[in-house]
């Protein structure tokens, strides 16, 4: 019996008539108090159904009245051929670095450089000048929204930069900033008329709201960011750190999220120090995406004493880009003065570069709808392209 007893007090705790820490008490009768909460809980229950039943009658009519879903289409495919008339052709804000309407992602390692880099980015934009000694810029307005470092850090190494004007900035410290609003961000960007904005870094600014990088959700504000910069016909930057530090280069791989960072934006390019006991010597690596030239890599020289870099070579087939725009525009001048077009291997014995360096060339004007290209096929081998002109050089090639 008063094991009968124990299951009636057990089963009266679970349903919520004594607290969990109440004790059994012998001589109680517990079966007799679980039969009375059994009643209650079956006239509960039959009082539930009268009124189910009820609410049912009265809607069966309404039930017979509800109109078909209408089923939402949406929009309707795009012939290719009609996209591919509305391509806008790649238009440079910095020379072979960031493109209108393009999300750059650059990746590295703290102490690798990327916020002096982007202060100087964001230096020479504003002015117009060269960047690196080499990258010829589009003069347009920039916002730095800084995530990473504080506000006097920043501004130690901006006095140090001998920076004193030229772009705005906005801590994630400030009111409004600690997160990203892509709404409220937009409408701050085409209120200030601004052309580039530079994050640094979308990394710790999603992490700090409790996004985790490895969770798909992190992907989402990159898209969008990249969806921003499209809309505005405007470049964004976004620097990001990387999975563990002390390596000799950055892959894909190496960033931090990178099935999801990297999806989601335009180009990504990685920066790192190549060797620890040459701490003014950099290395930038394009990993591809759209519209740098994968694999590209330039080696900087930096300077300690004012976070200044130069574009000083390049990857062992590439051009440095002044050299390249020169043969940019020496290829579009005698294109316009030939009938039927030429190959790369004749640009390349014409004007004494290699091929390699030749066909860099015609893609890099092809991609700036300067020139058009004509497909032959062969039986064996590749198919030779012939290229012709379709605008006139000029010094902004």
């Amino acid at each position: 019996m008063f094991d009968e007893q124990t299951d009636a007090f057990e089963r009266l705790v679970i349903m919520g008539r004594f607290p969990r820490d109440h004790e059994q008490q012998k001589g109680y009768d517990y079966i007799t108090d679980l039969k009375v909460e059994l009643r209650k809980e079956e006239q509960k229950e039959k009082h539930v159904g009268k009124h189910i039943d009820k609410d049912v009658g009265k809607n069966v009519g309404k039930l017979n009245q509800v109109k078909p879903r209408t089923l939402k289409v949406g929009k309707v495919p795009t012939p290719v051929d009609e996209l591919l008339k509305n391509k806008k052709p790649t238009e440079w804000i910095v020379d072979s670095f960031g493109a209108k309407g393009a999300a750059v992602l650059l990746a590295g390692d703290k102490g690798s450089g990327k916020s002096a880099f982007c202060y100087r980015l964001a230096e020479s934009v504003s002015k117009g000048a060269v960047f690196l000694g080499q990258l010829e810029t589009v003069k347009s307005k920039v916002l730095v929204w800084q995530a990473d470092e504080s506000k006097e850090n920043a501004l130690d190494k901006i006095d140090l930069m001998d920076i004193t004007a030229g772009f705005d900035f906005v801590f994630d410290s400030d009111d409004g900033w600690d997160e990203l609003d892509i709404p409220r961000l937009r409408k701050h960007l085409v209120d200030g008329k601004y052309g580039v904005l530079l994050i640094d870094s979308v990394t710790g600014l999603l992490m700090s709201k409790g996004i985790s990088i490895k969770d798909p959700e992190f992907s989402t504000p990159m898209k969008k960011l990249n969806t921003l910069a499209g809309d505005l016909d405007m470049l964004i930057v976004l620097n990001c750190h990387l999975t563990k530090e002390d390596r000799r280069e950055v892959n894909a791989k190496d960033i931090l999220g990178a099935g999801t960072q990297s999806a989601a934006v335009s180009d990504i390019w990685g920066i790192w120090n190549p060797d620890e006991k040459e701490e003014e010597s950099f290395t930038m690596k394009c990993l591809g995406k759209r519209n740098c030239d994968k694999n590209t890599m330039w080696y900087l020289e930096g300077n300690k004493e004012d976070f200044s870099f130069r574009l000083t070579s390049v990857g062992e087939h590439d051009l440095l880009p002044d050299k390249k725009k020169q043969y940019s525009f020496k290829f579009l001048d005698h294109l316009h003065k030939t009938e039927n077009g030429m190959t790369v291997k004749e640009l390349a014995a014409l004007f004494s570069c290699t091929e390699e360096h030749a066909r860099r060339v015609c893609i890099r004007l092809k991609r700036q709808g300067q020139v058009e290209r004509v497909k032959h096929s062969i039986k064996l081998g590749r198919p030779i392209y012939v290229y012709t002109a379709k605008t006139f050089p000029t010094s902004g090639i």
